[in-house]
């Protein structure tokens, strides 16, 4: 054990100007130049309101969201149908869904006919949805449902760079740009309902950033109950709570999350208890599924010819992903307790999502999305977002390919050339790991920290405390 002197106080956050990109990182410097060159004064608090940051980021977000429905105009025109939707890339969970689960007969997110196969939130999402959009199964029905999915996802957009911007505060404020301007965004904002879960998420995380530890509890909790990722932000909390020994307000959160969870499930698991296990059994019953690397042995047999290849068997695919899960935990719960420095709180939660998405059983296009809010936080430099970025665009294309190519050979994605984008995409996924993992041993590399008078501007209570447990690994 070893303690650590506090930080010096904070700059008062009137004193502090915000921080451009391109004053601080060169790539963005080299890039603003079509643009004017590098930012002035005016951008950096003293111009008018709608050149700073957080207006310039949601007219981005925005744009983002409306291009990532333009990407879909063929499957709006001519109905989301199997393999024109994948060779056209415009394939999306929710129109699909809508019509496939049932929700389309009018029933209920829980009612008998009704497969959703989703998070009592979510499901609920997707049958407020539903109530707009005619209860019948037609392009016409798919594409109002789409359509009004678009809106509320548009909003949960907006709401995400709210609760990004009132993390990175003013100082950081413009590395909202980062999520705003993303390709993620553009690409998977409108396959699922994941984008509202991140919203959620994000937003516990900005009152948890603002010392408010029971709403960020209840946001959290609401944000578990539409998706499972969460789970790993109150690890997050409870590992830094352990290194800081500033147990209370993690305690709050952690224990608020969890009511809030059981409050949503409870209802369901006891009213329709087939429908709230539908997701455990659908986890359970698996085999390998699009993005993971657990899919690789499948794709090494079609690549050679095997006649079967089928890959690795459900229950094997269900205990490497779980055993994987649990190592990647207790690693980061390692790390997190002997770096020499603590961890902002934006890494950690980085880190245990990662390795959430890589070493899972599918990680699919959408489930970027879940990342790229705690990206930003973790590792706010924009060449490494670029490589990210190119990765997940690659990969974007070329999982619709293959997908098609089950139907279609002649416009198919080969299982090699699959494989390797696969494996680019986890590569990227793994730079960024890297990146945090070299920035909390080397406190100094990293941007944040390195701006004036920041420590952990995500910490919340744990902003600049001194550490209460280290634990030295010889």
């Amino acid at each position: 054990m070893s303690s650590q002197t506090p930080d010096a106080g904070p700059v008062p956050e009137a004193q502090v100007p915000s921080v451009p990109p391109t004053t601080v990182d060169a790539l963005a410097r080299q890039g603003s130049e079509f643009l004017g060159g590098p930012a002035g004064r005016r951008l950096g608090g003293d111009g008018p309101w709608w050149v700073r940051a957080l207006p310039v980021s949601l007219v981005l977000a925005t744009v983002a969201v409306a291009l990532g429905a333009v990407t879909k105009h063929h499957c709006r025109a001519q109905g989301w149908n199997s393999p024109d939707q994948f060779v056209h890339a415009c394939y999306s969970d929710l129109p699909v869904v809508y019509t496939s689960s049932g929700l389309a007969s009018g029933g209920g997110p829980f009612s008998a006919g009704v497969n959703l196969d989703q998070p009592p939130l979510t499901a609920f999402l997707s049958w407020l949805v539903a109530r707009v959009a005619p209860h019948e199964v037609t392009v016409a029905a798919q594409r109002t449902y789409f359509d009004a999915a678009a809106v509320l996802l548009l909003l949960a957009a907006l709401a995400l760079v709210v609760s990004l911007h009132a993390v990175t505060g003013r100082r950081r404020g413009w590395d909202t740009v980062l999520l705003a301007a993303s390709p993620v965004l553009v690409l998977t904002s409108l396959l699922s309902f994941d984008l509202a879960a991140v919203a959620l998420a994000t937003a516990g995380l900005a009152c948890w950033a603002r010392r408010r530890p029971v709403a960020a509890g209840v946001l959290l909790g609401l944000a578990l109950a539409a998706r499972l990722y969460p789970v790993l932000l109150l690890v997050a909390l409870v590992l830094l709570a352990v290194r800081t020994g500033r147990r209370r307000a993690a305690a709050t959160t952690v224990g608020t999350a969890a009511g809030v969870w059981l409050a949503v499930n409870l209802p369901v698991a006891l009213t329709a208890s087939t429908a709230w296990a539908a997701p455990l059994r659908s986890f359970l019953d698996q085999r390998a599924g699009y993005g993971s690397l657990w899919l690789l042995p499948q794709l090494v047999q079609q690549s050679v010819g095997a006649k079967d290849a089928s890959g690795l068997p459900g229950g094997a695919v269900v205990v490497l992903t779980l055993g994987a899960w649990v190592v990647w935990v207790l690693l980061v719960a390692v790390f997190v307790l002997w770096a020499p420095r603590r961890p902002r709180l934006a890494q950690v939660a980085f880190l245990l999502v990662a390795g959430f998405c890589v070493l899972g059983a599918s990680f699919p296009p959408q489930a970027s999305l879940w990342l790229l809010p705690l990206a930003v936080l973790a590792v706010p430099r924009w060449r490494d977002h670029l490589l990210w970025w190119g990765a997940e665009a690659a990969y974007f294309g070329a999982v619709w390919l293959y997908i098609a190519g089950q139907t279609n050979t002649d416009r198919a994605l080969p299982p090699e050339l699959y494989s390797a984008v696969l494996l680019a995409r986890t590569a990227a996924v793994a730079w960024l790991v890297v990146c945090v993992v070299r920035e909390v041993r080397r406190p100094a590399d990293d941007p944040v920290r390195a701006t004036r008078g920041l420590d952990d501007p995500t910490g919340g209570d744990f902003d600049r405390a001194p550490d209460a447990l280290v634990v030295r690994v010889a």
